[in-house]
């Protein structure tokens, strides 16, 4: 079982999306918490192009993009973010 850390980004950003969201969202890192890497109903994860560690998880219009760090067991939520269109990721 993986830990959660949320950066100063993805908390601001949180804090300013409606109620339904973040309950949302919150529904799926809890689902990732077991296994970051494998794509499920629950958890629709890309791995972010030019990366081995960054992952992007799809939670209706909104990304969020996170790292994993096997060897401390800690999922580092880096940003939250909507999608617009597709340049809108790297």
């Amino acid at each position: 079982m993986f830990t959660l850390q949320l950066s100063r980004t993805s908390q601001k950003a949180l804090d300013k999306l409606p109620p339904h969201a973040v309950k949302k969202i919150v529904t799926h890192l809890e689902e990732i918490k077991s296994d970051p890497y494998r794509p499920r109903p629950l958890a629709d994860i890309v791995p972010v192009e030019g990366s081995e560690t960054l992952y992007r998880l799809r939670v209706g219009k909104l990304r969020v993009e996170y790292e994993v760090c096997n060897s401390e067991r800690v999922i580092k939520i880096i940003k939250i973010f909507p999608k617009k269109r597709k340049s809108g990721y790297r």
